[in-house]
C-alpha cells in the first residue's frame, strides 16, 4: 500500500505533531497549559516519539505526562533526560541524543542538528543546562526540518544545502516574556538560505505582530532569493 502524505499539526508556539501513516511524533509538547490551543492529555495518548529540543518551559512543556501516559520513548538532549529520569520516566523512554546523530525511528529518518541557543532550566533544587537541539526528519516521500530555537548562524545554511527540506520550521518571535533569540529581521536572513523550501514561521505567541514584522523583512530583502512563507494558526494541518 502506498504511504499516507506525512501532515503536521500545529499547536502554536513551537509545538507541534508530524502522523506519517499510524506512527505520531510529538515534538515540544506544551499544548496543554497555552490559552491558545484547546487540547487534553488524552488527545496524546497514542504519540509513538516525543522530540524535546531543550528544557524550556515552552519546549519542554507537558513531556513527562504524555510520555507517562503514552509510553513514547522521548528523544532529547542528555541534561533534559537526566531531569526527566529523575522525576520518574524509566530510562527505557529516554533516548539521548546530541548533534550530528543520525538514525530511523518507525520509518522515519532524524538528523539531530546544531542550534545557538541555551537548554536551562530548574531540576527538583539545582539548574541544568544542557545543548539544545534542531531536528530533521526525513520521511519516506518528503522531509521537514525543525530549526529550534536558535539565533543567527551560518551554518544553517549548510544544513538546508546537505539536508534539502521541503519544508522548514523557522522560530521567527518570542515566547510570552521572553526576548526573541532570533528577531524577525535575523529570521529573514535565515528564511533567504531555505529558498527551495516552504518555510513556516514558528515560535511567537499567536495574535502577535510578529509574523507580520518577518514578512515585511523577507519582503525588504526583495532583490534577494526567497522562500514560501506559510503561516499556521493553531489547529492547521499541513501536508508536507
Amino acid at each position: 500500500m502506498p504511504s499516507s502524505v506525512p501532515t503536521i499539526t500545529y499547536y502554536g508556539l513551537s509545538s507541534f505533531d508530524l502522523t506519517v501513516d499510524d506512527t505520531r511524533f510529538l515534538v515540544d509538547p506544551w499544548v496543554v497549559e497555552p490559552d491558545w490551543v484547546d487540547a487534553e492529555l488524552s488527545d496524546f495518548e497514542d504519540v509513538d516519539a516525543l522530540f524535546v529540543t531543550h528544557g524550556a518551559y515552552d519546549h519542554l512543556g507537558d513531556t513527562i505526562p504524555i510520555a507517562e501516559a503514552s509510553g513514547a520513548t522521548v528523544y532529547t538532549e542528555p541534561a533534559v533526560a537526566d531531569h526527566l529520569a529523575d522525576e520518574g520516566l524509566p530510562e527505557s523512554q529516554l533516548d539521548r541524543v546530541i548533534w550530528g546523530n543520525a538514525f530511523e525511528t518507525n520509518g522515519v529518518g532524524v538528523r539531530v542538528l546544531e542550534t545557538r541557543h541555551l537548554s536551562y532550566f530548574e531540576s527538583s533544587d539545582q539548574r541544568l543546562s544542557g545543548i539544545p537541539l534542531g531536528f530533521q526528519f526525513d520521511c519516506p516521500d518528503a522531509s521537514l526540518y525543525y530549526v529550534g530555537d536558535t539565533s543567527l548562524f551560518s551554518d544553517l545554511k549548510l544544513f538546508a544545502e546537505l539536508n534539502d527540506p521541503d519544508v522548514v520550521f523557522l522560530p521567527i518571535g518570542s515566547a510570552p516574556g521572553d526576548r526573541a533569540p532570533l528577531p524577525p529581521r535575523d529570521a529573514a536572513v535565515a528564511a533567504g538560505w531555505f529558498e527551495e523550501s516552504t518555510v513556516v514561521p514558528v515560535h511567537y505567541v499567536p495574535g502577535s505582530d510578529e509574523v507580520d514584522e518577518f514578512r515585511a523583512e523577507v519582503a525588504a530583502r526583495s532583490d534577494e532569493a526567497a522562500p514560501t512563507i506559510t503561516e499556521l494558526a493553531v489547529g492547521d494541518r499541513l501536508e508536507l
